[in-house]
């Protein structure tokens, strides 16, 4: 059974119908369960109720949103030539190429090993 600490809705009046439910925030007891909610949710994903598809995401920082957020353009950069990547915790990416994992915690590191490359 997971403890909840506290739970509430991203302020924002009600929703319009067909478009998505409000965000909603949880504080729980444990990090674990935290964890094992997000681990299931990938497990189990999609996930759907009343026909809206439902996320789950941890929440970072702001500090440590902004330093993921870099990474947007690169990774789509990755996804379009088929190169596998993860972004591991806290900001850094990784990418698997020809078998070796590399990280890099900017993206303008991607991009100059990519130019390297020839990718």
């Amino acid at each position: 059974m997971f403890q909840i600490e506290r739970a509430h809705r991203i302020p924002g009046g009600k929703p319009i119908p067909g478009k998505p439910p409000r965000a909603i925030l949880m504080k729980l007891l444990l990090s674990a369960d935290r964890d094992t909610i997000l681990r299931r949710a990938r497990e189990c994903s999609p996930i759907e109720h009343q026909g809206t598809k439902l996320l789950f995401f941890p929440d970072f920082a702001r500090e440590t949103q902004e330093k993921r957020r870099s990474f947007v353009e690169i990774k789509k950069q990755l996804a379009v030539k088929d190169i596998k990547y993860s972004l591991q915790y806290p900001a850094k990416l990784r990418v698997i190429y020809n078998g070796t994992s590399q990280f890099f915690e900017k993206p303008e590191q991607v991009r100059e090993w990519m130019d390297r490359l020839g990718i």
